[in-house]
């Protein structure tokens, strides 16, 4: 089998990663305002994780002498913007129990 052909655990482990990064954006106020910074959260876990994953392959690749294929970069980034989505909440979740004196 081609490691550049795509399979449906691929599917689901990228649509689950989806799922959990637009869980975990979702905010509470009103609509116009949430939709913003929504908008502006998922614009930054893309640009976040897209680069991330492109410094991190591109200084290893070498040294470990191993191919990546644009599945599994593909995958790599839903994964991490999945991750920079539930540290944020949890980040912001601790930093408003702060706040609030508790």
């Amino acid at each position: 089998m081609s490691q550049n052909k795509w399979t449906g655990q691929d599917i689901q482990h990228i649509l689950l990663a989806v799922f959990i990064t637009l869980f975990f954006t979702v905010r509470k106020g009103p609509i116009d305002e949430v939709i913003i910074i929504m908008a502006k959260h998922l614009w930054a876990y893309a640009i976040y994780s897209i680069a991330t994953v492109l410094i991190i392959v591109g200084l290893t690749k070498k040294m470990f002498k191993y191919e990546v294929t644009f599945r599994q970069m593909v995958r790599w980034a839903a994964y991490f913007a999945a991750f920079c989505a539930v540290s944020q909440f949890f980040h912001e979740a601790f930093q408003a129990l702060v706040q609030s004196g508790k």
